[in-house]
């Protein structure tokens, strides 16, 4: 397993980005005299596609100034994972932003568009996948739900024993928008069971290390998750996926938001259960959906951790690896180990081993920067980060899952959000509030209609979401170059004839590379896109190879035939 060097993503975003002298791009005066229809029919023909607009001109690379230069060598054709989706989540605020916000429809295209625009820039960072909320019906109870924090209550589509599709009507706003603008892949994910079948009638649990539900609540829930699946699909929207447990390593017994402890028996039964109800339905189920991922290998929570062995292996009792249902993936999430290159390096490596052992994949399903981090050799810690970045460290995290961990999906964990406490960019893709210039704090109602700002988060993640679509593979990348400075990882069509390297530079130096490519020929377009602290995905359509990376960037370029 190869370290590719995150510093390439950086520098590449920033070179391409900064407008100055001649690296400056403009359009011609030609596309102003374009109709609405050539505009619209250029538009589609450059969907999903790298084509470059004619009326951008090409830049000769070798007429950009760099700092330093590197080597990478790629070989496209030792190929490793295939791409499932990158996505994020609607958790919790997508249902008052889609039900109250006047901005909802130009969000949702930022989030799910694939169009290249005539200008040749892209209308959105074109999400994959679609994470969608199940909620348990805790906004219903309102003050009797026990959680205290009123927009972390979640409404269900089942209460006092009927249906309502009416429900949730922001989060089923942006599921239409996510069929519409494409969206190949839609997950749903439970962070409790619905209120009429937990043990003490709330969303939040006074369980403990057990699950928050009666015995006869696992067959009544598994056919709620059933009922919704079916109800989608009849409405055009196929539920692809569902994951019926949250983080079963904590206990949510706190009252900020909903959520159930789980052991792996318990866990166990209510797959099999779901596996049954689901019948003739194509949905797959995921488990486990871990606090961590040395929860999938080890760990010392007793009755919740070593989770792939419990889950996948064939002599447990706990075994689900026969059900037609379950699809053969271990998801986990990425918080608390990623302080340190070894930590994301070692963790990753354990954790691809045993699912190499089982047979199976890995998935990272969800992902913020929880914690206050510190300074570090390549971060300057939080108390004097820039939005950029906290963005480059999510983009640190993006590729030690997709390298070491193999990891077949990667997910934001929530879209929206406000900034407050000094947390600045921690948590959201997406900032709400009254005043949203930059690092101004907000603590006002959320809830209702709000100005709203696009963040570098937004754009890093799309630089790996608009480029490294479903059925990509990952491909051999390798550099000298220390991770602390430059990291990349490269990826390849399934049809071979796009290559597309994301390269991140945390250094403040512009960065030359010039790979060596094997397993990748014919004539060849390169297009840079790049984000900074003030760039968003900004293209620069180059004349070959010799590719300049700016300085504290995440640039990806597209390599096509």
């Amino acid at each position: 397993m190869n370290k590719i060097t995150t510093i390439i993503l950086s520098a590449m975003l920033i070179s391409g980005l900064i407008a100055c002298d001649d690296d400056e791009i403009t359009p011609n005066a030609s596309n102003t005299a374009k109709s609405p229809e050539e505009i619209a029919q250029e538009n589609e023909d450059n969907k999903n596609n790298n084509d470059t607009p004619s009326e951008w001109k090409v830049v000769e690379s070798s007429s950009e100034r760099a700092d330093d230069e590197f080597s990478v060598i790629i070989d496209a054709s030792k190929t490793y994972q295939t791409i499932e989706g990158f996505g994020a989540s609607d958790c919790w605020l997508g249902e008052y932003v889609g039900t109250n916000y006047s901005s909802k429809d130009k969000m949702a295209k930022l989030l799910f568009s694939q169009d290249t625009l005539s200008d040749g820039s892209v209308e959105g960072i074109g999400l994959s996948m679609w994470r969608v909320n199940l909620g348990a019906g805790s906004y219903e109870q309102g003050d009797e739900s026990g959680i205290t924090t009123a927009d972390r209550r979640a409404q269900s589509y089942l209460t006092g024993g009927q249906y309502d599709w009416s429900k949730c009507p922001g989060q089923q706003y942006f599921m239409q928008q996510a069929k519409k603008y494409g969206v190949e892949k839609m997950l749903m994910f439970s962070n409790s069971p619905i209120v009429s079948c937990t043990d003490n009638g709330q969303a939040r649990s006074d369980k403990g290390a057990y699950a928050n539900i009666t015995d006869e609540g696992y067959d009544k829930y598994a056919e709620y998750i059933a009922e919704v699946t079916k109800h989608f699909d009849s409405e055009g929207i196929h539920i692809d996926y569902i994951s019926p447990v949250n983080e079963p390593q904590y206990n949510w017994e706190g009252h900020d938001q909903e959520g159930s402890g789980w052991q792996n028996s318990e866990v166990a039964r209510l797959v099999k259960s779901i596996d049954s109800k689901l019948g003739s339905q194509t949905t797959k189920i995921v488990v486990p959906e871990a606090g961590a991922w040395d929860y999938l290998y080890g760990g010392s929570n007793a009755g919740r951790s070593n989770q792939i062995d419990d889950f996948f292996g064939s002599g447990s009792d706990n075994y689900i690896g026969d059900l037609s249902h379950v699809a053969k993936v271990a998801c986990a999430h990425s918080y608390w180990i990623d302080r340190n290159w070894d930590q994301l390096h070692n963790v990753r490596i354990s954790a691809l081993t045993a699912a190499e052992g089982a047979g199976i994949g890995l998935w990272q399903t969800e992902w913020s920067m929880l914690d206050e981090y510190a300074a570090t050799e390549d971060y300057v810690g939080l108390a004097d980060a820039k939005y950029m970045d906290n963005a480059i460290y999510l983009s640190k995290v993006i590729y030690a899952d997709m390298v070491y961990a193999n990891c077949a999906s990667w997910s934001y964990w929530t879209v929206w959000g406000q900034e407050r406490w000094s947390q600045k960019n921690r948590f959201w893709l997406i900032k709400l509030g009254e005043n949203v210039s930059d690092y101004a704090e907000c603590y006002n109602d959320i809830t209702v209609d709000n100005p709203w700002a696009d963040n570098p988060n937004l754009y890093v993640l799309g630089n790996y979401s608009r480029f490294v679509r479903p059925g990509y593979k990952r491909v051999e990348l390798t550099t000298a170059t220390p991770e602390t400075s430059l990291f990349a990882s490269a990826y390849v069509s399934g049809d071979g004839n796009t290559l597309v390297v994301v390269y991140t530079n945390q250094s403040d130096k512009k960065m030359r590379v010039n790979p060596t490519i094997t397993g990748f020929s014919g004539n060849t377009k390169f297009v840079r896109y790049v984000t900074t602290d003030t760039d968003k995905l900004a293209r620069t359509n180059l004349s070959d190879g010799n590719i300049v990376i700016p300085a504290k960037s995440v640039t990806t370029i597209v390599l096509s035939k």
